[in-house]
């Protein structure tokens, strides 16, 4: 009786989701909840995502900040800006630096230069999620800097980098949720 009483406690405790982090959103880090379908990865190696939005300056986006998509053990990142279209129409990304420019470091292409052999029409776009604890979806209002969602998602965005070039295959995030992990000043 004990046991089965503390299996249903243990059950129940895992199903409640971990209190969120109360950070704003350019400040917030998200890594993936299950990198299994990291395509990138040598097989038994394991990559670190991560996921971050910075103030943009001037990059051409619907939202004060930009999502920088982060693969750490290659130390390569991909600059997306947000579109937001009103409407019926969905949130998605869009790629402004590819993984590996110079500029990956920095929020977007601020000097306004095309970049040699980018062509953003067909570089890896997605949409946009977020999500709340209870998974229900919910939208960061596009002034100011929100407090971050708990979850994200970039739904077919591994599919669209592996598609995109075979040279960039080393640069393949995982699809499914990403959870804020952390809060950096």
């Amino acid at each position: 009786m004990i046991r089965a009483a503390c299996a249903a406690f243990l059950l129940v405790g895992a199903a409640v989701p971990a209190a969120a982090l109360d950070c704003p959103l350019d400040q917030a880090v998200y890594t993936p909840l299950d990198a299994d379908d990291d395509w990138s990865a040598p097989d038994g190696v394991a990559n670190s995502w991560e996921i971050t939005h910075p103030r943009k300056d001037g990059a051409s986006s619907d939202r004060p900040w930009v999502i920088r998509l982060t693969e750490n053990r290659q130390k390569l990142t991909a600059v997306f800006g947000i579109a937001d279209p009103p409407g019926f129409s969905a949130t998605h990304v869009f790629m402004l630096v590819p993984p590996g420019s110079p500029e990956s470091g920095k929020d977007g292409n601020k000097d306004g230069k095309k970049r040699k052999g980018f062509d953003a029409t067909t570089a890896p776009s997605a949409l946009l999620y977020y999500f709340g604890d209870d998974l229900k979806r919910v939208d960061p209002p596009g002034e100011g800097m929100p407090k971050a969602p708990p979850l994200l998602q970039l739904p077919g965005l591994s599919k669209a980098f592996w598609n995109w070039k075979r040279d960039g295959r080393r640069f393949v995030p995982p699809d499914g949720l990403w959870k804020l992990t952390g809060c950096r000043d």
